[in-house]
C-alpha cells in the first residue's frame, strides 16, 4: 500500500468518528496533548485528503506522552475557523483532543519566537 493510500484510509476512518461534529465551531475544552511544529498545508473541505472535514498537515516535533518521533502528518481539524490568520510555513503550537477514532486538532496558535 502506498503512503498516500494509507493516509487516505486513516482520514476516512477518522472522519467516521466525527460525523456528529459541527463544522465552523472549534471544539470546547482543554486539549489532551500539546504539540509544536510547522504548518505544511491548510485544507478546507473538500480536499484531496477529505471530502467534508478540514485537514491541517503538520510537520510536528515529538508530542510528549503521545508520539516519540517528529513527523509530517495530516490531522482532522475541529473547524476551518482554526485556520484564520495562519499560513503554510508558520511555526505553531497546537492542541489535540483524543476523540473516538481520531486525534482532533482543537487549537492552533502562532509559536512564540
Amino acid at each position: 500500500m502506498t503512503v498516500r493510500r494509507v493516509v487516505a484510509l486513516l482520514l476516512i476512518a477518522l472522519a467516521a468518528g466525527h460525523a456528529g461534529a459541527q463544522p465552523g465551531r472549534p471544539a470546547a475544552g482543554k486539549p489532551d496533548w500539546h504539540g509544536t511544529g510547522v504548518i505544511l498545508k491548510l485544507l478546507p473541505p473538500p480536499s484531496d485528503l477529505h471530502a467534508t472535514r478540514p485537514v491541517v498537515v503538520l510537520q510536528h516535533d515529538p508530542i510528549p506522552g503521545l508520539m516519540e518521533e517528529s513527523m509530517a502528518m495530516p490531522f482532522i481539524a475541529a473547524s476551518t475557523a482554526l485556520f484564520r490568520n495562519h499560513y503554510a510555513g508558520e511555526h505553531v503550537t497546537f492542541g489535540l483532543r483524543d476523540t473516538p477514532g481520531a486525534l482532533l486538532v482543537i487549537s492552533i496558535e502562532k509559536a512564540p519566537p
